[in-house]
This record gives C-alpha cells, structure tokens and sequence, in this order.
C-alpha cells in the first residue's frame, strides 16, 4: 500500500511540473492587471515578452487621455501597427488585409476573448482600437504628434462573427481627439524581469530534486 502512495505522490509531482512546462511554452497566456486578483486583464506574449492591457478598459477615451493618463503612469505605451501584426500572428490570425477568403474563426475568437471585447453583438464579438501608429503609417510621438493636435489615427481590428474570424487595421480613420464606447487603445508594456534567485535558494531547488530522484530510485528498488 505505502508503495502505490508513493507512486501516486510521485505521479503528481511530476503531473504538476509537465503541466508548468505547458504552461511556460503557451504563446499567449492570461495574467492578473492587479496581483493575486484574478481579474485576467493581461495578455502576455511569451514570445515577444509584452503584456497587453485589455483593450475594453480605454473604451471612451481618446488618444490623448490614454498616453496622459494612468496607464502610460505604469509604463504601457501605444502598440505600434508592426506589433500588432506580430501578436495577430503568434494567435493564429495573422492580418488578412481586408482578403476575405483569409479567415480563423476559432483562433480570432480566443485572440478576442483575450483582449477584451470592445463590443459584443450577438454572435459578434469584435475587439477595436487606436494603435501608435497613425493612418499615414507614421510612428506616433509627441514630437510629430503633440498633445492637443488632432490627426488621423489607425485602428487595429479583430472581428469574429460566426463562422468568420478576421484580423486587420480598419479602412475608417477617426481623428485622435474622437472617443467611442465601441473601441479603446492597443495598450503594452515589457513586464519586469523575474527576480534572480539568491544562490541559497538554488542551493535548496537542487537538494530537493536530488532527494526526488534519489527517494524514487530507493522506491524503485
């Protein structure tokens, strides 16, 4: 009996570490905006390392009240049109350019899910918003864009609507200083690195995986 307990234990904890490694080789995976909170209002790509905001929570704000406000406080900034192309990719739906003949329901419809729809309508649900990058494919700054001047901004869409799922930047150009409920920003940010390790707590992972393996082995025989 004490032979299949320790197998079981065994089982688990190995259970456990493959189940991290998936975790850890995911693309794109949900975290906490607030420690602990469980609220999933981050998107990190574990490829490009950027975390991505939920596009919902700038809804009603135009350009200027997102880079003057909070969130740029805690270092996110504006997703340029070229990273958006990358995380449309990593998700599965690159951008199809307006080819309708190009379509990932299913990826499109995870990717919006992530990101926080800006709108739900029936079997619709469509993530929509301003990119750092404006309609004339110029790099957005203040020093070419200052607070305060109007220009044409491009949006980054991503649209699932049954069967269809396409991701592109909208052909419609708002002006910068137009806010709408039913699209918000394209908001990122690099996490911070992960703490190093003290070599004592090095130390004290080795000896525990060494006693795994040596306590299986003594189990094994």
């Amino acid at each position: 009996m004490a032979f299949f307990s320790h197998k079981i234990c065994f089982a688990l904890v190995l259970g456990w570490f493959f189940i991290l490694i998936g975790q850890a080789n995911a693309t794109l995976i949900s975290m906490d905006y607030e420690t602990n909170s469980g609220d999933n209002l981050i998107t990190r790509d574990t490829e490009t390392n950027l975390d991505w905001l939920d596009v919902n929570l700038t809804t009603g704000y135009t350009f200027d009240q997102v880079r003057s406000g909070i969130w740029y406080q805690e270092g996110f900034r504006y997703a340029t049109k070229e990273e958006l192309q990358v995380l449309f990719s990593h998700a599965g739906t690159p951008d199809d350019n307006f080819d309708v003949s190009v379509t990932y329901p299913a990826e499109t419809l995870a990717l919006a899910q992530l990101l926080g729809p800006t709108l739900i309508s029936g079997s619709r649900v469509t993530v929509m918003g301003f990119t750092g990058t404006d309609f004339l494919s110029n790099q957005i700054t203040l020093q070419n864009h200052p607070m305060g001047a109007s220009f044409s901004a491009l949006l980054g869409k991503v649209d699932y609507l049954g069967s269809f799922g396409e991701a592109h930047f909208t052909g419609g150009h708002p002006f910068s200083d137009q806010a709408y409920d039913i699209y918000g920003s394209f908001l990122v940010r690099s996490p911070s690195p992960a703490p190093v390790p003290e070599p004592a707590t090095m130390l004290l992972l080795g000896s525990g995986l060494l006693g795994l393996v040596g306590f299986r082995k003594k189990i094994m025989k």
